[in-house]
């Protein structure tokens, strides 16, 4: 799952997303492929939360 973030107020996005996967291991392959990669700017900056893990 993808969520996208808008502003309130305006209803634009802010560039900013969080991507739910259904086990460890699928997100360790996204982090590790998209890492340092280089899209439109800014550069994507995967990572895992601190906290608790579902």
């Amino acid at each position: 799952m993808i969520n996208l973030y808008t502003d309130r107020e305006t209803g634009k996005l802010k560039g900013e997303a969080t991507v739910s996967f259904d086990d460890p291991p699928s997100a360790k392959a996204a982090i590790d492929w998209f890492d340092g990669r280089t899209p439109p700017k800014p550069p994507l900056r995967p990572q895992i939360p601190p906290g608790p893990q579902n």
